[in-house]
């Protein structure tokens, strides 16, 4: 299961305007897509998955830039790749699934639009040969010049739903898949699914129940009152804005803005009967972000739902919800909503979960959570911005077991239980040889990693100093303090000015002084 890694501001207007912002923020990279990029495509590393492909240790990584993977050499280091191919969608990666011999992954990215960034979906590709060719399908849109199409459900004709025009905001932030379809929560755009085996596949709405009920049969909804529509109450439902989704077998969990889903798929017709839980039913909250299953070692199913409260309109600090009997009862731990922690995923190693939150990595043998990153972490060659961790995962490979953290900086990783950990991060390279650049570009103030890497490839012992100017060229800053990476150099900015003022948002120019020969390049930056 994906996780929606955002801090969403939700103020919605009933035209589909919706206004909200995302910390994760999708990067427009350009590559070129004929083969196999040799390195990460960025340092935002929002979820890791293990490869269940026979003869291949894979680590495959959702970045804000694209899909990326770890394969080993003969010696288990990891070596660090990006997938290119012209079928992939633009920008980032919300989801992706490595299941079954099959790789799939939506797309994203940010479009400027009425003076602020505005994520857009740009529809999903998949591959059934792990990565050497793929097919696409555009993100779900209705193209009906009404505001209201009909469609068919299991025997049922005329079943109203509200159009969807745009790919603003239809972002599919999570999928997965069964019996040949591709399901999809594209938030604006609802629960969609495709049938992938097909030449020409076509995205098919499904319906989920209206806030006010708490089932919706196949074969039996109510037409004349029914309408699917993911606009806010009361024009629209909660229920409708689909976030996340995890099958089991032929079962189906729906993550939404009211609660959770259960559906049983039948397998004939691939007809769905729903049942819907929120907090009348002792779930933590109701916004469901994301969906994990846990199997203990007394073949126990967990199942655990990431479960924010958006009652201010912000992240914050919030309970995670879990079932051990399908639904039937529910229960959750205010662990981290005593910390004032946010929980962005859940990874499991058995019994021992591991929680990726804003305040670090937190693990949890069965009894107490304990912080474990950044704790752990005593890198003296690298600086550490942030204690943001996203997300985290366990493998083996040939007897070593390999621990992962990614974050909004850079992957960590550790093959000694954690008790040391290695620092990976790359940089956006620019066309110019001394590859400028300044990352992460957008740079957003306020949303959890307040400060940007301005890096030079260049390791001679020039004196270098560093100036940002703003778009009409006065002078904002002057930087002389330059860190060595490796063979990098990098100037961190956390985007003030002189006098100690937040800049506004804007262009900014960064002007590298090595010995009186200038460079150039551009940030932008967002409040």
């Amino acid at each position: 299961m994906k996780f929606i890694k955002f801090l969403l501001l939700f103020n919605f207007t009933l035209t589909y305007n919706f206004e909200f912002s995302f910390s994760d923020k999708f990067q427009n990279i350009e590559f070129n897509r004929n083969n196999v990029y040799s390195d990460l495509y960025s340092n935002a590393i929002y979820e890791i998955t293990n490869d269940n492909f026979e003869s291949q240790d894979t680590i495959w990584l959702r970045t804000g830039a694209g899909l990326s993977f770890i394969t080993f050499s003969n010696s288990n280091s990891p070596l660090f790749n990006s997938i290119l191919n012209e079928n992939l969608p633009e920008g980032g990666t919300p989801a992706y699934i490595i299941k079954n011999n099959l790789i799939a992954l939506s797309g994203a990215k940010s479009i400027y639009q009425n003076n602020r960034y505005r994520p857009m979906g740009t529809g999903i590709s998949w591959s059934h040969d792990n990565g050497s060719t793929w097919n696409y399908i555009n993100q779900p849109l209705d193209n009906s010049e009404s505001s209201y199409t009909w469609i068919s459900w299991g025997d049922q004709d005329s079943i109203k739903f509200k159009s969807i025009n745009t790919q603003i905001y239809n972002v599919s932030y999570d999928i997965e898949e069964f019996n040949g379809y591709i399901y999809a929560t594209s938030f604006a755009g609802g629960l969609r699914r495709f049938n992938y085996n097909n030449s020409n596949p076509e995205w098919e709405l499904i319906p989920l129940p209206q806030d006010n009920q708490t089932s919706l049969f196949c074969n039996n909804i109510d037409t004349e009152n029914y309408q699917y529509n993911p606009v806010d109450p009361p024009d629209g439902n909660d229920n409708h804005k689909a976030f996340s989704v995890f099958i089991d077998e032929n079962i189906i969990w729906v993550g939404t803005g009211d609660g959770i889903n259960k559906g049983i798929i039948n397998e004939e017709d691939d007809c769905i009967d729903w049942v819907h839980y929120n907090e009348s039913d002792g779930m933590g909250d109701r916004w469901i972000i994301g969906i994990r299953n846990q199997t203990l070692e007394d073949e126990i199913n967990r199942l655990w739902a990431v479960s924010w409260d958006p009652s201010l309109n912000k992240a914050i600090p919030h309970k995670l919800t879990f079932t051990e009997d399908n639904g039937l009862t529910w229960d959750y731990t205010s662990f981290f909503e005593g910390i004032g922690a946010i929980v962005y995923d859940l990874n499991f190693d058995g019994d021992t979960i591991f929680a990726s939150t804003d305040k670090g990595l937190y693990k949890n043998d069965g009894i107490n959570f304990e912080l474990w990153i950044p704790y752990q972490i005593q890198d003296q060659s690298q600086s550490i911005l942030t204690d943001i961790i996203y997300s985290s995962n366990v493998n083996e490979i040939n007897d070593d077991k390999f621990l992962w953290a990614g974050s909004p900086d850079g992957l960590f990783y550790s093959n000694d239980d954690g008790y040391n950990w290695t620092m990976y991060r790359t940089w956006n390279k620019t066309s110019s040889e001394l590859n400028f650049s300044a990352y992460p570009n957008p740079f957003y103030i306020n949303e959890g990693f307040n400060f940007v890497r301005i890096v030079y490839d260049n390791n001679t012992g020039l004196n270098p100093e560093l100036d940002i100017y703003d778009f009409s060229m006065q002078h904002i800053i002057n930087i002389d303090n330059v860190e060595i990476v490796g063979d990098s150099r990098q100037f961190i900015w956390d985007g003030r000015n002189k006098v100690n003022n937040q800049v506004s948002n804007g262009v900014y120019f960064c002007r590298l002084n090595l010995n009186g020969t200038y460079h150039w390049t551009k940030l932008m930056v967002i409040k």
